[in-house]
């Protein structure tokens, strides 16, 4: 089905108010068969989602992941867990199970919008620290991060669709190849520079929003992502330095397969499972977005989240050898971390391409416009 034939595709309508209806019938805690109706109905019309558009495919890649995102939080609170009776906020005062219903609706709305778990006894792991800073403080500081990674991502997407190799690629030529390692490399940052700049963005705007009207507190918006000087592996890099909002759900599932494996806790088998499956849910995630793209790209991100796994299981290998071999004795950790920041760099300026390669050739690049309004690419034009 082409873009044009297809139905808008409504953020409210077609995600989010199927996730209240479903945190209604959570909320509730029904018996086993209407639990599984429920879901297998809430399935059914999120998957229906995948047939719509946004008239935009950077912007359904981008809800095409947030449907099969939704889907495995959804496993996670239908299935994985019992949220009434484990998760406690630490502002409630009495068990959530005694709430009035439209309190209690309320408590499993905030539970589920809540990925990280800040504030809960579910927090996943990694969060960067809370924020200290008294309230006015912390609103003008989110403000300056707003304009500061606005203009971040107006550079990248003004850079993106001013480089051909980008926007009118062919068989021949590719963004990753046809210039040079240091254009591959300027190439990829500029490319994920769009997602990482736009979600800190819109994180740092809504948290300043949410603070100055009193609706929250600073220490429940910690940054959206952690700390660039913590990647010196490539197993850090994804557990410290990217986001943390999948890991909720990645974990659950994973503990889950750990308990069906029979695996010990602290075992190499119960790590590398939890490692295998999680990038296996996080490929799959990404895979929704690849679908609502295109039917011809279905599995086109996979592999780049399955070779993650294989990197990091490789990169334990290499540093469990050199334990044995007590090479800290020979380098001190601060080449060891030069060494590890080395590798990382070479990494993902190597994989990172086998994700966006297939983006470029669906024509992305010529949408890849998150900004409506791009300030520099109006002073361009002024100055033209």
């Amino acid at each position: 089905m082409s873009q044009s034939n297809r139905r808008p595709f409504s953020a409210f309508w077609d995600l989010f108010l199927p996730d209240v209806c479903l945190s209604l019938i959570i909320s509730l805690r029904p018996k086993t068969s209407i639990k599984l109706a429920c879901f297998i109905a809430y399935c059914v019309v999120l998957f229906s989602g995948f047939k719509l558009t946004t008239g935009d495919p950077l912007h359904n890649y981008s809800m095409g992941s947030a449907i099969t995102s939704h889907i495995a939080t959804a496993i996670h609170f239908v299935w994985l867990t019992d949220p009434v009776r484990d998760f406690r906020h630490e502002k409630d005062t009495v068990d959530p199970a005694s709430l009035p219903i439209l309190q209690r609706w309320w408590w499993m709305l905030c539970a589920v919008h809540c990925p990280r778990g800040v504030g809960w006894n579910y927090q996943v792991a990694n969060v960067p620290t809370p924020p200290t800073k008294p309230r006015w403080q912390f609103v003008l500081r989110q403000l300056r991060r707003t304009a500061w990674f606005f203009l971040l991502v107006d550079l990248a997407q003004t850079y993106v669709k001013s480089n051909p190799y980008y926007t009118d690629p062919t068989p021949y030529t590719s963004p990753f190849t046809s210039q040079g390692y240091t254009g591959r490399v300027v190439n990829i940052v500029a490319w994920m520079t769009l997602p990482y700049g736009t979600m800190n963005m819109n994180y740092a705007a809504l948290s300043a929003v949410c603070v100055a009207l009193g609706l929250s507190e600073p220490r429940y918006w910690p940054d959206l992502f952690g700390a660039w000087s913590d990647s010196y592996t490539v197993r850090r890099f994804w557990g410290r330095t990217w986001h943390q909002l999948m890991r909720r759900y990645i974990s659950s599932i994973g503990k889950f397969f750990v308990y069906l494996f029979g695996f010990k806790k602290g075992t190499n088998g119960s790590s590398y499972t939890q490692l295998y499956v999680g990038f296996t849910v996080s490929g799959l995630v990404h895979m929704g977005g690849d679908t609502m793209v295109g039917k011809e790209y279905l599995g086109a991100s996979f592999h780049f989240f399955i070779a993650q796994a294989m990197a990091i299981t490789a990169e334990d290998a290499v540093i469990a050898t050199a334990r044995r071999a007590a090479l800290d004795r020979f380098f001190p950790q601060s080449v060891a971390r030069l060494i590890g920041y080395a590798w990382t760099f070479l990494w993902f300026s190597l994989s990172t391409a086998w994700y966006i390669q297939w983006a470029v050739d669906a024509g992305m690049a010529k949408s890849a416009q998150p900004l409506k309004f791009s300030a520099i690419q109006t002073a361009l034009r002024a100055l033209s």
